[in-house]
């Protein structure tokens, strides 16, 4: 079973292999736009930063700490990020917004990621390390299936809009089930890559002293 889902998830990627490497490259031109604009921030800005990161680290190492309450405040952003995914591909608007969307993400990587470095130097590559790198490896794939999945879907509620004067396709709305399926088996693994983030990335974390 474990090897037909693997074969099925190959062909699909195969099949879409365009959508995949334009989404992907906007996730890319995010990282790097974001990681540009640190240069951007004066010497106040970034001493702030530093002292935001002083005061988080402290406070992984409080006994209130709770890494359930990260693991419910991360997996609700999630949660909220897959079903605006999930509602683009609904519209026919979908398409353009999902680059925007990726894009963005990237962009929130790279500038968070940029500043850790930037101010903390080479402690701060280990910290982008451990803060970014794992649950990345897990979310972001997810995030480019979700995407490929809602541009198809949206795509074809484009051109039946389209055609709105003319004979409608009504095989559309019989795959909105197959499409929320696929969200929902990519969320599984999106919940993974929170779990990550809560328990593995934060414990980690807690070894680092500034």
């Amino acid at each position: 079973m474990l090897k037909n889902t693997g074969n099925v998830i190959k062909d699909y990627i195969k099949n879409n292999k365009i959508m995949y490497l334009s989404l992907f490259l906007f996730y890319i031109i995010g990282i790097v736009l974001g990681a540009a604009s640190v240069n951007d921030l004066d010497f106040q800005q970034k001493d702030e930063m530093v002292t935001f990161f002083n005061g988080f680290l402290k406070l992984l190492d409080n006994d209130n700490f709770s890494q359930i309450n990260l693991f419910k405040t991360s997996l609700l952003d999630n949660l909220k990020l897959v079903g605006l995914f999930w509602l683009l591909g609904l519209t026919v608007i979908g398409v353009p917004m999902y680059y925007v969307v990726i894009g963005m993400r990237g962009f929130s990587t790279g500038f968070s990621s940029g500043i850790i470095m930037g101010v903390l130097g080479t402690k701060g590559v280990l910290i982008s390390s451990i803060c970014f790198v794992p649950k990345e490896i897990i979310l972001v794939p997810c995030l480019l299936a979700l995407g490929v999945n809602g541009m198809k879907l949206s795509g074809n509620f484009f051109k039946t809009w389209l055609k709105k004067n003319g004979p409608q396709d009504t095989g559309v709305k019989q795959k909105i089930m197959p499409y929320s399926f696929v969200a929902a088996f990519f969320s599984f693994f999106i919940l993974i890559a929170t779990l990550v983030e809560a328990f593995l990335s934060s414990g980690a974390l807690k070894l680092i002293k500034i």
